[in-house]
């Protein structure tokens, strides 16, 4: 199965795609690279530790957080974007809720737009995807982040966040965008508690069979680990450790191909699981992205 992202096809049958974090907001959980020189260091790293494609973001969407103005948002992402299209060959992904942010951001050369707020206003999103060919995640987000985890009630959450993502992907059909630009993210701690969480990760195949395309799943350093393990949650050095690590097992832990698409904070630590784990299965992880 391909991924068509702009000029890139990205392969998804030759094993999970690692895509690789790239925080640019200062006030982000995961300590934002503000500065241009520091996220391209940080950029050079994530490629050299196995990345397939970087996801650039200029907003927080933690717990509680506070919106920041699209102004703001595309002065942080657009200069690191420019830069990255020319050192690195290979697809960079902004992440964003702001349909002005993705197209600034696919303007300065973005390949994909991870739209983490497609189940509440992917319909501002469906003109900039009609009018370029770059990749698509559609993301469910059960509200916005300062209060999503106050609203994280559901009756059936893997039927409830499927049928909404189901919309979603029916209404970007009737609007012309192809479903081979499309991938689907069940949000793991986006308004969701632990229990919703372990449901959608335990479900993805049955969404992949409602959605017909894979799924992105970003569960890198979030909560639910704290909840799960009572792991230490903050932000000193092993602690962050043992969440990548952890990230890292929870992710091998997924079914593939359903999940095809990793988004995480170490691709290191994510790389070399998925190579530990399939040549204990006797087979050969080496997913690719290629320009067509």
């Amino acid at each position: 199965m391909i991924w068509h992202c702009g000029d890139y096809r990205l392969n998804l049958d030759r094993g999970p795609l690692i895509m690789a974090i790239l925080n640019l907001s200062p006030d982000s959980f995961s300590d934002g690279c503000a500065a241009l020189d520091k996220a391209m260091d940080h950029a050079a790293q994530l490629v050299r530790d196995g990345a397939h494609i970087i996801d650039v973001g200029g907003e927080s969407t933690r717990p509680g957080s506070e919106p920041v103005p699209a102004d703001l948002e595309i002065e942080r992402v657009v200069p690191v974007i420019t830069r990255l299209v020319t050192e690195f060959d290979l697809p960079i992904s902004v992440d964003t809720q702001k349909p002005e942010v993705a197209a600034a951001a696919v303007t300065a050369g973005a390949s994909i737009v991870n739209h983490v707020s497609a189940s509440l206003d992917f319909e501002k999103m469906v003109p900039v995807l009609a009018s370029n060919r770059v990749g698509y995640v559609a993301m469910h987000m059960k509200a916005r982040p300062k209060s999503m985890q106050r609203e994280a009630t559901y009756a059936d959450a893997v039927d409830e966040v499927g049928t909404a993502l189901v919309v979603v992907r029916d209404r970007l059909n009737e609007a012309g965008i192809e479903a081979e630009r499309c991938l689907y993210d069940p949000g793991i701690g986006f308004g969701k508690k632990l229990d919703h969480n372990l449901e959608l990760m335990r479900a993805a195949d049955r969404l992949v069979a409602r959605l017909g395309r894979p799924l992105l799943m970003g569960i890198s350093r979030k909560s639910w680990m704290n909840h799960l393990l009572g792991a230490d949650m903050s932000k000193d050095t092993q602690a962050v450790l043992v969440r990548d690590a952890l990230t890292a097992v929870a992710s091998t832990l997924m079914p593939y191909p359903a999940a095809a698409v990793h988004r995480v904070h170490h691709p290191a630590l994510c790389r070399d699981a998925f190579v530990l784990r399939d040549r204990l299965l006797g087979q050969e992880w080496s997913g690719y992205a290629s320009r067509s």
